[in-house]
């Protein structure tokens, strides 16, 4: 490349870098789960979930326990066994943030980053009612799974 054809392409990589400080300063105005309402003292703790049942002769069951921590960071562990066989637990973690009456979950992976996708919970009384749509409402109830209400354990 010639001297004085690398000008024009500095000025654009200035350009395109002033493009992208301008896009994240705009997303990081956005809402999202780093704003949050504050928690209030009362919500941290632990929320259980659990079901069983049988589809097509094959017993399961599962149980799920959601620990929402007082800096807004969650730890979330499945456990499940099908037809007697018991998987190896599964844990999920990141942040989350109140919205009014929902809790909004975003994961985090430890390499990866966030997930773009949000989880909503609707806080009601001493539950977390799972906001799962249409769809997964007709999932559950296709498996016998109860709806997706996480209660608060008390010690």
């Amino acid at each position: 490349m010639k001297p004085a054809a690398l000008k024009p392409v500095l000025k654009t990589m200035r350009r395109s870098a002033v493009f992208v400080l301008i896009g994240m300063t705009a997303l990081a105005g956005c809402k999202g789960p780093g704003d949050s309402d504050p928690i209030p003292a009362t919500m941290p703790g632990t929320y259980v979930y659990a079901g069983k049942g049988s589809v097509f002769r094959k017993p399961w069951e599962f149980s799920v326990r959601l620990d929402l921590s007082p800096d807004r960071h969650f730890t979330m562990t499945l456990d499940k066994t099908i037809d007697g066989n018991r998987d190896a637990t599964e844990t999920t973690t990141g942040a989350y943030a109140l919205n009014g009456d929902q809790v909004l979950l975003r994961v985090v992976h430890e390499h990866s980053g966030p997930e773009k996708d949000m989880h909503k919970l609707k806080v009601q009384g001493d539950s977390l009612i799972g906001e799962v749509g249409w769809t997964g409402t007709l999932f559950l109830k296709g498996i016998g799974a109860p709806n997706v209400v996480f209660v608060k354990q008390h010690s």
